[in-house]
């Protein structure tokens, strides 16, 4: 008797913790719409910076617009507004790799902008293919609560660009367009780039293989010749990062979509802090425990899943 009711103790506690941690996301479903901040005005917010100590925070996959997405979001970048705390290093800003929505719908796009309002620091948006896909207002949403797809900004001794591969490739135009910015880049000490999809998959056991694409290699080949220091994406739903020709490319997507590989093999919620002192660039992947409520209604038996497997087969 004394153990069903411990149990009984157990299971009601977890339930009441798991309707507490809930309460977050149904705060953002009646929060009063924000104002749209546009990518430019987000850049804008970063012309009074000085000094070459500084960083900046990549995220991405945020899918908003599903419960479950939205209330990860909510945690990650509750998170991310403590990175500045201490005055250790000032963070200028965010950068997101795109699919900021889950299916492009209005619906999506609101609580975007509903969670970018909730940070503390200026976000700057790449595209990513659910922000393109759903019908032919998309991306007119898109350009609505964030501005251009394709730009490049400055914020102190760093160039960054912001490309659309949406369609899983670039054209001629965008690759003349890059170099152009490349070769702007060249008086600048460090050079980053950000695309939704990345040309190669540091995952080895990715279905998606860009890498086999003829666009892929000549992209790097650009980025090694002009010394790109890192290139951000998303897309898969991990953190891995690998190096190719000198130059680091990192998938940074588990900013709140569910995560579909293991968690001890990438497949965990985080983002990823960018440090630039002078002449130097490090990183710090963060990783972030689900909100309780999700823990056990998915990532538990996610993981549960790939154990068993790996131990069956």
């Amino acid at each position: 008797m004394k153990i069903k009711r411990l149990w009984i103790t157990i299971i009601g506690l977890i339930a009441a913790i798991c309707l507490y941690s809930l309460i977050p996301v149904l705060l953002l479903y009646i929060k009063p719409n924000p104002p749209v901040v546009l990518n430019a005005q987000a850049i804008e917010k970063l012309s009074g910076n000085k000094g070459e100590l500084f960083g900046f925070i990549v995220f991405g996959d945020d899918h908003a617009g599903l419960i479950l997405d939205d209330s990860a979001a909510i945690k990650i970048i509750s998170r991310m507004n403590r990175e500045s705390r201490f005055k250790k290093m000032p963070i200028d800003f965010l950068l997101s790799t795109g699919d900021i929505s889950f299916r492009g719908s209005a619906w999506d796009f609101r609580m975007w902008n509903k969670l970018k309002s909730l940070s503390r620091y200026p976000v700057i948006s790449a595209m990513g293919n659910h922000d393109n896909d759903k019908d032919e207002f998309t991306s007119k949403r898109f350009k609505e609560f964030n501005g251009e797809k394709e730009f490049s900004f400055i914020d102190r001794n760093s160039f960054f660009i912001v490309m659309d591969n949406t369609q899983g490739e670039l054209t001629e135009k965008q690759f003349v367009r890059l170099e152009e910015d490349l070769k702007a880049s060249e008086q600048y000490k460090h050079r980053f780039i950000t695309m939704h999809k990345s040309p190669i998959s540091p995952y080895q056991q990715s279905w998606y293989r860009p890498e086999l694409s003829p666009w892929a290699l000549r992209f790097m080949k650009m980025c090694e010749k002009y010394k790109v220091d890192m290139v951000f994406a998303g897309h898969e739903h991990m953190s891995k990062q690998m190096t190719f020709g000198g130059v680091r490319y990192m998938v940074s997507g588990g900013g709140g979509i569910i995560t579909n590989v293991p968690t001890w093999d990438g497949g965990f919620l985080h983002y990823t802090v960018v440090r630039v002192c002078g002449d130097y660039v490090d990183f710090e992947i963060r990783k972030v425990f689900p909100p309780v409520w999700e823990y056990f209604a998915y990532y538990l038996w996610k993981d549960m899943f790939y154990f068993l497997k790996d131990v069956l087969f």
